[in-house]
């Protein structure tokens, strides 16, 4: 049985969450993935584009070298970002843990930071998880966070559905695959990784309340890091490992999945899918008008009346000439411009519908003549979402800390992770202050 094996699911979302990562890193990205996304024209496709040296081929890099494509995603990510975290989250944990605080992952970020990611990565994909680990050897006292992006969460098991009874997770499986240096050298080598998280017995899809977790580590040198290929790793049950802390082991695989909206084992659609998809749609569209624009200035010059035997060349320009004989014309025919007004247009609505997508309609300071209360009310309708992803966020960080809190012997309950959902910019300008103390002094 290989490790890396998908998850029914996953294969059901990994094309949003692909789509989601490219067009939030932008233009550079978008355009290498080629034809998925600016699918090329008939005649492209006529003239050969599938051989580098054809006319086809060459006409599609130009194609798509002119076109451009719009960093609307990434632009409303940051925005959103910034409204979600312009008040830092408030963050209780138990004496023991306030290393954690300052040093939660070992990159040695903070729990602020690592939350700030955590809803960067919900806004992109809309899906993440959270994994507690333990540093190797038998002296750990504090375990560390991991974050693994939807792409790196292949496989998962709840066990089955019988009657009422509350499903528990007994099987996650990660991709962990990275390049890694040589010993020795300077050169790097891609290598497959899995990480295997079990709950007792890996035999069986049910997980038993007296199973100990247990987690294992499987890997290939070589491979392709631009291809999702089964490498077809075998799992072993000796290559597990039982992670503890002062000799306490887990009941229980800490690990937690974050989706937008809640914490649930199946993936949900990304919330700004349909902002990713009219970025693409603004791409065709100016892939096409640019193209019409570069085809109006590249007139084709007509003779008529001159014999074609013989390879024959003209020069056009200001100090050239064209001899031409007796009743003999020659002029400039082009693509009829009719339709660029239309395509502008068109690509502008686009641009419009994707301003009020973004984030850019988040209003966050006070109108005149608008009251607090009417104001939190209509910003609490526009950011609805956000207000979901921070507390689906909050809420999941939350409940991993309690756990790694249960597993270091210290009270769950002092574990209190409260986001930010005020993303109104309640302060008062000056002349407003003045007019208000003007109107108590008046009574």
């Amino acid at each position: 049985m290989g490790v890396d094996a998908r998850h029914p699911l996953y294969g059901e979302f990994v094309t949003d969450w692909s789509q989601m990562r490219d067009t939030h890193r932008g233009q550079r990205v978008v355009k290498e993935k080629g034809s998925p996304y600016l699918p090329p024209t008939a005649g492209m496709e006529a003239d050969g584009i599938a051989n580098t040296e054809s006319v086809g081929y060459k006409a599609y890099v130009a194609y798509r070298t002119r076109a451009v494509f719009p960093d609307i995603v990434k632009a409303a990510v940051e925005s959103m970002l910034g409204v979600m975290h312009h008040r830092p989250p408030v963050i209780e944990l138990p004496a023991a843990m306030e290393e954690l605080r300052e040093k939660a992952t070992l990159k040695n970020e903070s729990l602020e930071m690592l939350l700030r990611r955590v809803n960067e990565e919900q806004l992109i994909t809309g899906r993440l998880g959270l994994l507690a680990e333990v540093p190797p050897g038998q002296g750990a006292t504090l375990p560390f966070i991991a974050m693994y992006r939807a792409e790196d969460v292949i496989n998962w098991d709840e066990g089955t559905r019988t009657g009422l009874e509350v499903e528990s997770l007994n099987f996650v499986a990660l991709n962990e695959s990275e390049f890694e240096r040589q010993p020795g050298d300077f050169e790097w080598e891609f290598v497959n990784k899995y990480r295997v998280l079990i709950l007792g017995d890996p035999t069986t899809n049910e997980a038993q309340g007296e199973g100990v977790y247990r987690v294992g580590v499987f890997s290939e040198q070589g491979g392709n890091p631009n291809e999702d290929v089964h490498v077809g790793l075998d799992f072993t049950e000796e290559a597990l490992m039982t992670p503890a802390i002062a000799g306490t082991t887990m009941t229980r695989i800490p690990f937690v999945f974050v989706n937008a909206k809640d914490i649930v084992t199946d993936p949900e659609e990304p919330p700004l899918l349909g902002l990713s998809n009219l970025a693409l749609t603004i791409y065709r569209g100016e892939a096409d008008y640019r193209q019409a624009l570069f085809m109006q200035g590249q007139d084709t010059l007509v003779v008529i009346g001159q014999a074609t035997e013989g390879d024959v060349k003209h020069r056009i320009g200001a100090g050239a000439s064209i001899d031409l004989p007796m009743n003999g014309d020659a002029k400039f025919i082009g693509t009829d411009s009719t339709g660029l007004p239309e395509m502008r247009s068109s690509i502008e609505n686009d641009h419009t519908r994707a301003g009020k997508k973004a984030g850019e309609f988040i209003d966050e300071t006070s109108r005149s003549r608008e009251s607090g209360e009417a104001l939190k009310v209509r910003v609490a309708a526009r950011t609805a979402t956000l207000n979901q992803i921070a507390l689906a966020g909050a809420f999941a960080l939350q409940e991993l800390l309690r756990a790694m809190a249960e597993w270091m012997g210290a009270n769950p309950d002092e574990v209190v992770v409260t986001p930010n959902t005020d993303f109104v910019d309640d302060r008062m300008a000056g002349d407003e202050l003045a007019k208000l103390m003007g109107a108590k002094t008046m009574g």
